[in-house]
């Protein structure tokens, strides 16, 4: 090291308070010489009055040279504040005790004082006039109520579970056929609401809450975008999510990569199905429901009647009529009547339902005609006379015809090898036609009967059979068998009356009359059938429609006379199983699946936004609430962006001052910075232990550093000077005056 003077400068910027209304810069100069070891000091201060009197300002140059009073003066020192702005209480008060002894051996002549800082509440040291301390990272940190754990993971929780709830309580409705319902034709309205009503209430709460997330993530997100750093204006200061439509926002959030704001407002359109699918959750269906078992008496059991009307063949004759006017007026078949089977009549539970079906195991008496269509062999005897014969199973028949009209028919029972009783012969009917030319047909019938244990279902208002279900043949065991022995044994030995032809005694011109009638009436129901056919009365000639139209008419009519013949009043108990209608509130299978799949997919989708935006926030720490004037004002009152908005009002006259222009925010102050300020590179990154150490460094090497000063007026609690920097690594030039800065 050579020996000549070297001089090292430490100069620091204090004021000078002479009175209330002057603030004095004083700039102290320190000259070394290292040959000497003498250390020289030179001072220049300028100073600007203020106030409504100010008029002007001065400035001045003080030089000290010397030191008369040869007290010794302090060495400056400079120690570099915290990152956060606060400083340690015993460097403060080490600093406070040297600025304090070398006040108090100063010259004042030398018009220089020093000032310190107060300490605030946070133990950082700040001037009165200068920016407030930047806030400790232990303070407070504000978040969206509706984005805190203890708020959305419990929404999630309730998604999921009510999603389960519903498919839960979707098996249990079907199970057990929904729940009763004391709905009535009065009370309908009233209860449409009360089932309705408490799941679009809970829908709504939910699709309110999942709006007030989807609006302050809206909200935060320019903040988000700031405090990652390098922000354009459109994504940042200019973006406002909440002011566009749900059904279009989305397309903007994905188009600024801001994909979480977007997810959730498709979310926020998916909760807009809740409603609709809560309001219909819950239906009111007539619903088939069994009622308790009910003991009725049986009416009715097996056993051949021959009682009056069987003898004067009314019977008979009723019979046939009904079966006439069932074709002919499509009338439906009597009560415990369905054909073939003839069901044993009970007593229906009118006094519990009039609406219903009543189901027992009883007995029925099953007919069949037998009837088959033969071939008809004519043959012409003389103009307009024909002879024409059938046989089949050994039985033949021959009837001859003549035309005294063009249209023919009857019936007949036929001469068989076996020559079985009349009552109980096969019959035939038969069929002539003169035009379009002489046709025949003959259908031969052998009835029979059969017994049967049968499960039956019968409507409770009508008696009309609604169902019939064999389930084995009728024995002596069987339930109702007291009186069946005169049809299984002796004298029917389970034979049926063929209903045409009868074992009469002495019959009189009435009981003659009926048998003709009966005889007359059943193939003209035939007749009448054939004639509303498609095909018609002489098309049934050529497809032998005649079969299956009298298999029709005479099954009626040997239902009909089952009833009548083959049944004795009985008044057995018998148990009744009733079903009938009723209304049941039921829960809807496509609403219940549509619900639970939109309640799972948001469950899914907002614990996704939620970890995610939680992530993408962690370095945001914002300390009051958002979105308020006084909330802009405080975070960028201390940038270069108020002055460039300055008189800017127009919409497009903002988008153009903040074109091209990049914007972070300080994760720690939550203080705005635009490219180009300083400090702006120092928060390029969200804090961290690294990115604070080298900020630290970086504040050592001169690179930056943020000056407070004091404004207070001397007294006896004047404060000492800051910490001033030690000597720097390099010289500096000597001091100039005023004039030449």
């Amino acid at each position: 090291m050579d020996n000549s003077p070297q001089a090292t400068e430490s100069h620091y910027q204090q004021p000078y308070l002479s009175d209330s209304n002057v603030t004095t810069v004083s700039r102290v100069e320190e000259h070394v010489d290292e040959a000497s070891g003498k250390t020289t000091f030179s001072e220049y201060a300028t100073g600007a009055r203020r106030g409504s009197d100010q008029s002007g300002a001065s400035s001045g140059f003080h030089s000290i040279q010397t030191n008369p009073m040869s007290i010794p003066v302090p060495r400056l020192s400079y120690h570099p504040a915290e990152h956060n702005g606060v400083s340690s209480n015993a460097s403060l008060a080490a600093n406070e005790k040297s600025d304090s002894n070398a006040q108090g051996v100063a010259s004042e002549n030398n018009h220089v004082q020093f000032a310190t800082y107060r300490e605030d509440r946070l133990g950082a040291t700040r001037s009165l006039d200068g920016p407030p301390s930047p806030i400790s990272r232990d303070s407070k940190t504000w978040i969206p109520l509706p984005l805190q754990p203890y708020f959305w993971i419990p929404l999630i929780a309730f998604l999921v579970a009510a999603a389960i709830s519903l498919e839960v309580a979707l098996h249990f409705s079907n199970k057990r056929q929904g729940w009763a319902s004391a709905e009535t034709d009065k009370t309908s309205l009233a209860l449409h609401y009360a089932y309705t009503l408490p799941p679009v209430i809970v829908a709504a709460a939910v699709v309110a809450l999942w709006a007030w997330t989807d609006i302050e993530i809206k909200k935060i997100q320019p903040y988000v975008d700031l405090v990652h750093g390098d922000s354009p204006p459109h994504r940042s200061l200019l973006l406002d999510y909440t002011r566009d439509n749900n059904f279009f926002v989305w397309t903007r959030a994905a188009s600024n990569r801001h994909y979480l704001v977007a997810l959730a407002s498709l979310m926020v359109i998916l909760t807009l199905s809740f409603q609709p699918l809560a309001a219909a959750l819950l239906i009111v269906k007539d619903t088939w429901t069994q009622l308790p078992d009910v003991t009725m008496k049986n009416l009715a059991a097996i056993g051949l009647n021959q009682n009056l009307q069987f003898n004067d063949l009314t019977s008979f004759l009723t019979g046939a009529g009904y079966a006439g006017a069932s074709i002919l007026y499509d009338l439906p078949a009597p009560p415990f009547i369905s054909v073939p089977y003839t069901v044993a009549p009970f007593e229906l539970p009118v006094t519990l339902t009039n609406n219903g079906t009543a189901f027992a195991n009883t007995t029925a008496l099953k007919s069949s005609t037998g009837c088959q269509s033969v071939p008809v062999q004519m043959t012409q005897l003389s103009a307009g006379a024909w002879s024409n014969t059938a046989s089949s199973n050994g039985c033949s028949i021959t009837w001859n015809v003549v035309n005294n009209t063009q249209i023919l028919f009857g019936v007949d029972t036929p001469s068989c090898i076996d020559s079985p009783p009349p009552q109980f012969s096969p019959v035939v009917f038969w069929f002539f036609s003169y035009v379009p030319s002489a046709m025949a047909s003959a259908t031969f019938c052998s009835p029979s009967l059969s017994l049967w244990d049968v499960n039956v279902g019968v409507d409770v208002s009508t008696g009309n059979v609604t169902q019939v279900s064999e389930i084995r043949p009728f024995t002596q065991s069987s339930n109702f068998s007291a009186f069946s022995g005169n049809v299984t044994g002796a004298p029917l030995n389970g034979r049926a009356y063929n209903g045409i032809m009868f074992n009469l005694t002495n019959p009189d011109q009435f009981v003659l009359a009926r048998q003709n009638a009966t005889q007359l009436q059943l193939p003209a129901s035939i007749y009448q059938a054939a004639l509303k056919s498609p095909q018609g009365y002489f098309g049934s000639f050529d497809n032998n429609a005649f079969t299956t139209l009298s298999d029709q008419v005479y099954s009626i009519y040997l239902a009909l006379v089952a009833k009548e013949v083959y049944f004795l009043p009985d008044d057995e108990p018998i148990n009744l199983q009733v079903k009938t209608f009723r209304k049941r509130v039921w829960l809807s299978a496509s609403a219940v699946h549509l619900l639970t799949t939109a309640l799972l997919l948001l469950a899914f989708f907002a614990t996704i936004i939620h970890l995610f935006h939680r992530e993408d926030r962690r370095h945001l720490r914002l300390k009051h609430e958002p979105g308020t004037i006084a909330s802009a004002v405080s975070i960028g009152a201390q940038t270069g962006v108020g002055n460039i908005l300055a008189g800017r009002h127009a919409q497009q006259d903002l988008k153009e001052a903040l074109q091209d222009r990049k914007f972070r925010i300080d994760p720690v102050d939550m203080r705005l910075f635009m490219e180009g300020e300083e400090g702006y590179e120092t928060v390029s990154l969200p804090p961290s232990p690294m990115s604070r150490r080298k900020s630290v460094l970086e504040i050592l090497q001169g690179r930056r550093m943020s000056q407070r000063f004091s404004k207070n007026s001397s007294g006896p609690n004047t404060p000492t000077s800051p910490r001033s920097p030690t000597t720097p690594k390099t010289p500096k030039s000597p001091p100039q005056s005023p004039n030449n800065l």
